[in-house]
């Protein structure tokens, strides 16, 4: 456990964030990257050391000015694809509310994280299905320098990259919802249940499908056809996984517009502690980074007491706080911030 211990504003956050990049390619506060440039600048380096017995140490460097690169133990690095999830991160953020109560985006980039993080093959499919959509729908907003069986050529890439991405979002929600009994009793009591419903947008609704890959590529092959006059109208592809959605439910109740704030937070721990007992099961436990940002100030004591015992269950862990936790009580080293820096 490593506590980085500060005032507000001192930048712990900051640290915790630069991890995460150096794991993800992505922030988790924010989709610009020129936000993660420290004012006035306009670039930003990244160095990382990776140590996990019996492999060797690795080196990780990111840089970013006119153009990105990417650095593997000082060599050059082309696909972000081969740089990603070289460690595993989950993170414990105040934005975590987002997943119960946040657009359906969010929830959509909570399963795309989790799985490539599970699932390296996964990365890819989501990568060549979000290339032949991009085309796809440029061809959609010029109709006139595109005949239909022009756009329609991109509906097989889509079809056979959707189901995977489908079936795996599927599954993923099924194991998430076997740990997710045990995390809701630790955190709601015996009575109260979190479960996740995946529904995917196969046509005009979104729907529960629970078809093998041959029903979903057939349903998919048709909600394309069926739904091309309203793609053109809208110069959008209005069907896929880009168009899914994961509800949180409490006890059957959609949270986003039936429960309180303090069980929507509460809902969003539990599905970041059974991600991260998911990870602990498929991959080395120590292998996984935890970012945890100033998120206990809301839980009432029995609740932070296991808080801090499931988190230390697990390797390496950044805590960034004001002050250490009353509820911990093992050793930890403590890292003190000022103006963005480690203090000696």
């Amino acid at each position: 456990m490593n506590f980085l211990i500060g005032n507000n504003g001192q930048g712990k956050t900051n640290i915790l964030e630069a991890v995460y990049y150096l794991a993800l390619l992505r922030s988790f506060r924010t989709s610009m990257i020129d936000d993660l440039c420290q004012w006035p600048q306009n670039s930003f380096v990244l160095h990382g050391l990776l140590e996990s017995a019996p492999n060797p140490p690795e080196t990780l460097a990111v840089s970013y000015g006119s153009e990105r690169r990417l650095l593997i133990n000082d060599a050059p690095v082309y696909r972000a694809s081969d740089f990603i999830n070289r460690f595993l991160c989950v993170t414990f953020i105040p934005q975590d509310m987002d997943l119960v109560c946040g657009p359906p985006a969010q929830r959509r980039r909570f399963l795309d994280i989790a799985i490539s993080q599970l699932d390296a093959g996964y990365l890819r499919h989501l990568q060549a299905y979000y290339e032949a959509l991009k085309s796809r729908n440029a061809m959609l907003k010029a109709p006139d320098k595109f005949p239909p069986a022009t756009i329609r050529a991109y509906d097989h890439v889509l079809v056979k990259h959707a189901v995977a991405i489908e079936l795996a979002r599927r599954n993923f929600a099924v194991s998430m919802n076997a740990i997710l009994v045990e995390k809701s009793r630790q955190l709601f009591g015996e009575q109260q249940l979190v479960i996740l419903k995946y529904l995917s947008r196969l046509g005009f609704f979104l729907e529960s499908c629970e078809g093998d890959e041959e029903e979903l590529t057939k349903a998919y092959n048709h909600g394309l056809q069926h739904g091309f006059e309203r793609d053109l109208k809208s110069g959008t592809t209005n069907c896929g996984p880009h168009r899914a959605e994961l509800n949180c439910l409490l006890d059957q109740k959609l949270l986003h517009k039936f429960g309180s704030q303090g069980e929507m937070r509460m809902a969003s721990l539990a599905m970041r502690f059974a991600l991260l007992e998911l990870i602990r099961c498929r991959q080395n436990p120590d292998d996984v980074v935890i970012l945890v940002d100033d998120v206990i100030g809301e839980l009432d004591e029995q609740r932070r007491v296991n808080f801090i015992n499931e988190l230390s269950k697990s390797g390496q862990i950044l805590f960034a706080c004001t002050r250490i936790p009353r509820e911990f009580t093992a050793s930890a080293q403590v890292l003190k911030i000022r103006g963005g820096k480690i203090e000696d």
